[in-house]
């Protein structure tokens, strides 16, 4: 089954069209979308990347309803705003920092970089200390394909919410970064996981749009 995280946006229709082939994703593709998907214990996840450059990008989860959470993220790695929706209403939370975007470190293995954040949802309001700590760059096989990429954790820390970090990759080829829920897998191999990355059209192409 499709994993149904959290908005629902209509992608654009230009992305239906053109001939979808099945091969590896390059930055060129960041127009068009670049997917991230990974199946843990017969869960899937969904992730699509887009964006005019990848400075700039919006990521997309997809779940069995179709888009189901935007995030917009400069230089691919840093939150600037979220909506998702739910069966009740529709949540924007955004992210405003006290620096302005080229202040923003680039991600690179080795980098440390915090950040004080005021995170707002209409009215309400909380600062949050975000800290992003990437890791040495290292080949992984993600399916049919071979990528240099960067785990990185991005923890946030909050009096409403206290301590939270979430594991991420950084594909510095694709100026993407994914959620790294392999991290969190048992060394065992107990636990049935895959994954595997393209582009959006071939991914409509294999569902038969």
């Amino acid at each position: 089954m499709r994993l149904a995280s959290a908005l629902c946006l209509s992608l654009p229709a230009v992305l239906l069209a053109g001939e979808a082939l099945a091969r590896c994703p390059t930055s060129d593709d960041i127009s068009a979308g670049i997917v991230y998907s990974n199946t843990v214990a017969g869960q899937e996840s969904i992730n699509v990347a887009f964006g005019t450059t990848a400075y700039l990008a919006s990521y997309y989860e997809l779940g069995d309803q179709g888009l189901t959470k935007q995030f917009l993220m400069l230089k691919g790695v840093y939150p600037q705003t979220l909506t998702a929706i739910t069966a009740a209403e529709v949540l924007t939370i955004s992210y405003h920092y006290p620096v302005g975007q080229a202040e923003f470190p680039e991600p690179r293995e080795g980098v440390s970089w915090q950040v004080e954040a005021v995170v707002a949802q209409g009215a309400d309001s909380l600062t949050e200390t975000q800290s992003y700590t990437f890791g040495r760059e290292e080949e992984r096989e993600i399916g049919d394909c071979t990528f240099g990429v960067i785990p990185y954790d991005i923890e946030t820390r909050s009096e409403a919410y206290g301590a939270q970090v979430l594991g991420m990759f950084y594909v510095p080829v694709l100026g993407v970064a994914f959620p790294d829920v392999r991290r969190d897998l048992p060394e065992s191999g107990e636990v049935a996981f895959s994954e595997s990355m393209t582009t959006y059209p071939a991914l409509l192409a294999q569902w038969g749009n």
